[in-house]
């Protein structure tokens, strides 16, 4: 994420400096646009065993719980559309911004088959995946113009919609799955920096950073599973928090 603030920063300052001088340009008015640029998602997982698990010996207990909460992350890109309203006054612009994100791509990390300790002749393999769909915010904006170049911080609310999985599997055919699709919604923060081309086109960079909340959902027995009574539980928590660099064009009206 370090590379992608400081490559950001870099772009943002170059794009910035020819146009310092410049006092003409009034940012007041509607706009629309589109916008491209790539993303970080991550989501970190936690895991609660429940029911019969509390028959079953600690060590094999913290084996299943610490390896199913596994970590995901995928790099990927996002393409979208923004519209929105600026008003200036003097070197202050005021606006609000609403904007969506398809995010294509997903990650499922796998681990296994692993041993358990202390009982050689008895493995688990679990998975864990995360595919972030599609994000959607509102965000208010504050800024400073340098004439043609405007600086801006931004913050607001989002809402991504999500699918979460996991599973875990054992050789002695344990066989358990959980899933779930959700619109989940948080904060979002961030800023950029945007440059007017001539009166109604602009181009711009910006960097958010979005934190959506924690979904959490069960397992249920795969068909074929050997254990369907007593009731083994696995309560499966998931957050999803996006890092996402973009570049945009847009009109003014």
């Amino acid at each position: 994420m370090n590379r992608y603030l400081t490559l950001t920063a870099l772009a943002l300052g170059l794009t910035a400096s020819p146009a310092l001088a410049d006092d003409e340009a009034d940012w007041t008015g509607f706009y629309a646009g589109v916008h491209g640029g790539f993303n970080q998602t991550r989501s970190a997982t936690d895991v609660t065993l429940g029911g019969a698990w509390s028959t079953e010996a600690a060590s094999l207990r913290g084996f299943v719980a610490n390896n199913m909460a596994e970590r995901q992350r995928d790099d990927g890109y996002n393409l979208g559309a923004q519209i929105g309203y600026n008003y200036q006054t003097g070197s202050l612009v005021l606006g609000v911004e609403a904007d969506t994100s398809f995010l294509p791509g997903s990650e499922t990390v796998s681990s296994g088959a692993l041993r358990v300790p202390r009982t050689p002749t008895l493995s688990y393999t679990f998975t864990n995946s995360i595919n972030a769909k599609r994000m959607s915010s509102i965000k208010a904006k504050a800024g400073v113009a340098f004439g043609n170049t405007l600086i801006y911080g931004e913050g607001g609310w989002a809402w991504t919609k999500a699918r979460f999985g996991a599973t875990v599997t054992s050789s002695g055919n344990y066989l358990k799955s959980g899933e779930l699709e959700k619109t989940m919604d948080g904060f979002v923060v961030g800023g950029g920096l945007e440059q007017r081309l001539g009166d109604n086109l602009s181009v711009r960079l910006s960097y958010n950073y979005a934190d959506q909340g924690t979904a959490t959902y069960a397992t249920a027995y795969r068909p074929g599973s050997a254990f369907t009574s007593p009731a083994y539980s696995e309560t499966v928590r998931q957050d999803l928090r996006l890092h996402l660099v973009r570049a945009g064009v847009n009109y003014r009206f």
